[in-house]
């Protein structure tokens, strides 16, 4: 399989005990499946048991962690949570329902793969990270959004008609005003009949706001500009 768009990532893996793991292979057979599709995905990979540093991270597009042995639960190590400033970070072999998802698509992590799950869910999980996008259950999205707005709504005291509007100084007049109605929860066609604009025009105007703000996707944006507006307020 080729990478995704011709362009081909790198990729970290945190093994623990890696040594005597693979020796007894019979013991994470899902880890190594896991890391042979991922290089099947046309993804170089390094695998050890040891992170490197932040200078070295920055060479890695993803960071995958093995949580085949792991309890940490909601008590994720600081280290691992500050790895999600420098690049993409996946947890993979987790025990289902021991984690919270939308805590950690909150706090910036890129996905989760569970034990246990067929390969054609891994296979598409990994070709939504190639395309730069996040791999949480859909619940998980749309319940993280929501909280996202619930907590804005309330951190900044707004007006139910929204009188006070976002300003961003970095942003354009229109780029302001789009990201004032994505916090709403409007969704791009929404957008797009409000503004009496295309929902490509919309589609470039957001690509362009991702950009400007270092925001990935939505939640981050929402998350970036609530930070903003609590500076301002």
């Amino acid at each position: 399989m080729e990478a995704t768009n011709g362009i081909k990532l790198n990729a970290f893996f945190l093994i623990d005990n890696l040594e005597k793991n693979f020796e007894q292979s019979e013991y994470i057979p899902s880890t190594l499946q896991f890391t042979n599709l991922v290089k099947t995905c046309g993804i170089d990979i390094t695998v050890a048991e040891v992170l490197p540093d932040n200078e070295k991270i920055k060479n890695f597009d993803l960071i995958f962690i093995d949580l085949h042995s792991s309890t940490w639960a909601e008590d994720i190590p600081i280290e691992i949570k500050n790895l999600t400033n420098y690049t993409r970070v996946i947890f993979f072999n987790a025990v289902d329902n021991l984690y919270d998802e939308k805590q950690l698509l909150i706090a910036s992590f890129a996905g989760i793969f569970y034990q246990g799950e067929r390969i054609d869910i891994i296979l598409r999980g990994i070709t939504k990270l190639q395309k730069n996008e996040r791999w949480f259950k859909r619940k998980t999205m749309n319940n993280a959004i929501n909280e996202l707005l619930i907590r804005g709504n309330k951190t900044n005291h707004l007006s139910a008609d929204r009188q006070m509007s976002i300003s961003l100084p970095s942003l354009t007049r229109r780029e302001n005003t789009i990201i004032d109605l994505v916090s709403r929860g409007a969704k791009n066609q929404e957008i797009a009949d409000q503004l009496h604009i295309s929902p490509n025009t919309v589609k470039t105007h957001l690509y362009s706001i991702f950009r400007k703000t270092s925001s990935r996707n939505r939640i981050e944006l929402i998350s970036r500009t609530q930070d903003y507006l609590s500076s301002v307020n």
